[in-house]
């Protein structure tokens, strides 16, 4: 069996009823030579649990201990039974009935036994095509379920940066990978820039980032002060320190916002002024630099998109789990 077969056996897993996951059980069993023994008390209510996708039974009842309308947050809601296997709510205040689903970016996502599949993919960090290969379905298909399931990680930042906040960008080559009508000529798996040094063939990419390692990250129009500042104004707290290399877009942001700024002047050689320095943050740009070579090119329309999952692996600790990837699509 090939790796992607087994991937997709596992991503089967979660669709199976209770008497399958039983014989399957004894198959497995039986494969290796293990006596089969009745399924323990926890064993049988863990699969009573699975009527529907793991996934969905998590989600519901996540839902269900405190179902909000999603129309007009009110809590004063009734149960209203049931449609497409989703339990359904109606608001006692605004009349409108709902699922868990309702008003989520997981809303009218077709195939739901292949979710905590496609989280799992998310966890592994791999290409739409393995995607498409492991969950046996389309190209769009996976593309679609792709940005979906990162609509929410994307919106989801810290709202403020406070204490030492290190700021400094990185850069992306200009991608129109995917597009059907290129303005240039196509360049093989990622490519590489024309011209020597910044240029427009490069995206720039403010990444700031404060000892608690909350992190926020913005898409430059440009390099110039104007738009630093609109990126970096409305997330850095007045009582924060900022610290950057010396350019002086930093510095007249930091003047003009009356915030305390270290510049350091890395072309004479200073890495390091006291206890500043922009190291947490350039190391978070060298792990995200890395993590996305995987890709061999990300369309910058959908840039956004890869630094929101990246910031969603980040926060859990480099490693995300698939069930961590579905929580997070549900928002």
């Amino acid at each position: 069996m090939t790796d992607d077969d087994f991937h997709k056996l596992l991503a089967a897993i979660s669709a199976l009823s209770p008497p399958q996951l039983t014989a399957l059980d004894a198959a497995i069993r039986g494969r290796l030579g293990v006596a089969i023994e009745p399924p323990s008390a926890a064993v049988e209510a863990a699969c009573e649990s699975r009527t529907d996708c793991a996934s969905i039974a998590d989600i519901e009842a996540r839902f269900g201990a405190k179902p909000l309308c999603p129309r007009c947050q009110s809590a004063k809601v009734t149960k209203w039974g049931s449609a497409n296997r989703l339990k359904r709510y109606r608001c006692k205040t605004c009349k409108a009935t709902f699922n868990a689903l309702t008003g989520t970016p997981l809303a009218q996502l077709h195939k739901r036994e292949l979710w905590t599949g496609h989280a799992q993919t998310l966890a592994d960090g791999i290409s739409l095509r393995k995607v498409a290969a492991r969950l046996d379905v389309h190209l769009s298909t996976a593309f679609r379920w792709r940005h979906r399931f990162l609509k929410a990680p994307k919106a989801l930042k810290p709202k403020v940066l406070d204490g030492t906040v290190e700021a400094d960008e990185t850069y992306f080559l200009y991608s129109e990978k995917g597009s059907r009508k290129l303005t240039r000529p196509a360049r093989k798996r990622g490519g590489k820039a024309s011209k020597r040094g910044l240029s427009d063939e490069q995206v720039p990419v403010l990444i700031a980032r404060d000892r608690n390692k909350a992190t926020a990250d913005e898409i430059l129009p440009d390099r110039s002060a104007k738009s630093l500042s609109a990126a970096l104004e409305p997330v850095i707290a007045k009582t924060a320190v900022l610290v950057s290399d010396g350019a002086a877009a930093y510095c007249a942001f930091a003047s003009k916002a009356g915030l305390a700024h270290v510049p350091l002047n890395l072309s004479a050689g200073e890495r390091v002024k006291g206890i500043y320095h922009i190291q947490n943050v350039n190391n978070y740009d060298s792990r995200l630099k890395s993590w996305m070579r995987r890709f061999n090119g990300v369309a910058t329309k959908y840039l956004d998109s890869y630094l929101g999952w990246h910031r969603a692996c980040d926060r859990a600790g480099g490693s995300l789990s698939a069930s961590c990837a579905l929580a997070a699509a549900w928002g």
